[in-house]
């Protein structure tokens, strides 16, 4: 099923016909599937390719995203402070990981995804659309 996305991304994007959003600021990507997916979704944004503003692809290599550890590892890498960053994520349990580690996390709610608990939503920021944090 990624491969099908990947595939169908892939075509989207080349064609122009998918365009991601921009983001001034410098992030990361940190993807559970292929990093391709992602250098074609910021390739290809609205305002052109914002690749140049991407610190690094991070993937299941550098760990998984509902360890802490995961969260170490690219700051000791990128050679940030984890208070100065920022993760986004739709999953409590990789916010908590974040967190633990001493990194930022803000929820989002999508459609379709596992309700946040009341817990989740007194312990963390949540958002339900990026230009909430713009």
């Amino acid at each position: 099923m990624k491969k099908l996305q990947g595939l169908i991304w892939n075509e989207a994007y080349t064609k122009g016909e998918v365009k991601g959003h921009h983001c001034l600021c410098r992030f990361m990507s940190i993807p559970q599937d292929q990093c391709l997916h992602r250098k074609l979704l910021f390739g290809n944004s609205v305002v052109g390719d914002v690749t140049k503003n991407l610190s690094g692809y991070f993937d299941t290599n550098i760990g998984l995203k509902g360890e802490s550890k995961s969260y170490e590892k690219i700051c000791k890498q990128i050679s940030a402070n984890p208070s100065d960053l920022l993760f986004l994520t739709d999953v409590e349990a990789e916010a908590r990981a974040a967190s633990d580690a001493g990194v930022q996390a803000i929820l989002v709610v999508r459609d379709g995804n596992t309700p946040l608990s009341v817990e989740a939503k007194q312990d963390f920021p949540v958002i339900h659309s990026l230009e909430e944090i713009a």
